[in-house]
This record gives structure tokens, sequence and C-alpha cells, in this order.
């Protein structure tokens, strides 16, 4: 199985060479493939100058956001031959044994649609981020009961679509779009899925990061997720901040 680390990069020059010596770290061969969404740091430059540490990169011809960068950067590793990826973020960093554990996951017992890790906190906040292992579409209207960062199986994505650029409020580049994301894996009936209970992703905490004015872009969210998805039974309680969810998830 080849693996492809799919990275969205904007203004990651300080963090970016971190994450991707994290990938080249990793016991299990894994390859990165990064969309550059029109930087404005040197980071595009940095990586035309690194060609090293990664096997595929491309720069956005205007800058898409959260989710086109990743569809584009899923392009690449898709286009190169991998069978999975891995969704990744250009400040954080993977453990060593990230890919090997999730892999081994994803292949076991008959296979699985994708394999989910738990994920620690650095930086500003040390919270572990975890998921349910037995999640249902009656999670997905109070808030995402899965982090963003999973291995996923390519026929998985490919009919999933990828990340929906739909799904972004205006007035933003990306919020959570992988909520809606999880939503349309469980209506393709993708659902065979395992959480590893053990911290393997790095999220980068920056300064004022859980300070920011997250009420408002949750909210303007969950009325969008509506629109996409009406035949879900939204309720006020999915408007208020912060969710009651037994997960712990990043504040911005």
């Amino acid at each position: 199985m080849k693996i492809g680390i799919i990275i969205p990069a904007r203004n990651a020059l300080p963090y970016l060479k971190e994450m991707l010596n994290s990938v080249q770290a990793q016991t299990r061969p894994a390859h990165a493939y990064i969309a550059e969404d029109r930087s404005t740091d040197d980071t595009h430059e940095w990586l035309r100058d690194h060609p090293d540490l990664y096997a595929g990169m491309r720069r956005n011809r205007r800058r898409l956001g959260w989710a086109g960068s990743l569809n584009a950067a899923a392009a690449l590793a898709l286009a190169d031959g991998c069978d999975a990826l891995f969704t990744a973020s250009a400040d954080d960093r993977l453990h060593p044994e990230c890919i090997a554990r999730c892999a081994a996951v994803l292949g076991a017992d008959g296979g699985r649609d994708f394999v989910v890790p738990y994920a620690q906190q650095f930086g500003e906040a040390e919270h572990v981020q975890a998921s349910l292992p037995d999640a249902g579409l009656d999670d997905l209207v109070r808030w995402p009961p899965l982090i963003d960062k999973a291995l996923i199986r390519r026929e998985v994505w490919e009919q999933v679509g990828g990340y929906s650029a739909k799904a972004t409020p205006p007035g933003t580049f990306g919020t959570a779009e992988d909520w809606d994301w999880w939503i349309r894996v469980w209506k393709a009936g993708f659902t065979r899925y395992s959480v590893v209970e053990t911290p393997l992703y790095f999220v980068r905490v920056h300064p004022g990061q859980l300070s920011d004015a997250r009420a408002e872009h949750h909210a303007a969210t969950v009325d969008l997720l509506a629109k996409l998805h009406p035949d879900l039974p939204w309720t006020a309680e999915s408007r208020q901040w912060p969710p009651q969810h037994r997960t712990t998830r990043r504040q911005g």
C-alpha cells in the first residue's frame, strides 16, 4: 500500500520543515504531497529549493483555502498511485509510528474504510483530541465526532469526492470543512473505521488561537451545513459554542 500524506500549505515557512522531517522519519514509508496556497512568506520559494523533502508539490493558481488546497494535494497523491491518503497540516508533525500504526489497523480484520488516531496538542494548549469509535449520523449534528486527521482509503476519497468548498462559510478560507466531509462519508456508507487511542499526530496551537471569535464562525458553519444537509436533525443545540461532545477538539 502506497501512502500519501496530503498537506495544504499557506504561510507555513516557520513550521513546514518540521512537518516534512516527521514524514521522512516514519517507520513505514510515506510520501508528502503539498499544495501551496499562494503564500506571502516565501513558503513556495523554500519548497521549490527543497524538492528532496516531498514527492509532489504544486502552487495553486489562485488562493483556494483549506478545502481546495487539500483536494489539490490529494490529486497529486492519487495521480502518483497512492492507495491511501493521510490528511495533515503544514504546521503540525507526526509521531514516527503514526503511519505504521494507522496502516496496520487499516488492513486488519478484513480492512477498514479509514483510521483516525488520537492527536496531542502542543504549543499554547496540551489537550488530547479524541475521536469516537462508534459514531453515527446523530453525533454529526452536534460536533464532528472525529478529528480531521485520518488515514483514508483511495476509494473512499474518490467516491465521496474529497472536501467540499461549498462547506466554507462566506468570508473565510476554512473553518470546519471536515464536518461536512464526515457527514458525506457516512451518507456514502463508509462507516467501517477504527480509532487508534494513542496520540500519533501532534497539533500545533498558536498563541491566541483558542481565544479567537470561534463562536461566530461555528454558528455560521452550522447554518451552512443545515442548508447543505437539510435531511439531518439540526437543533439550536447544534449552534451552541462550545459544543457539548465527548471529544476534545481544537477550538480555533
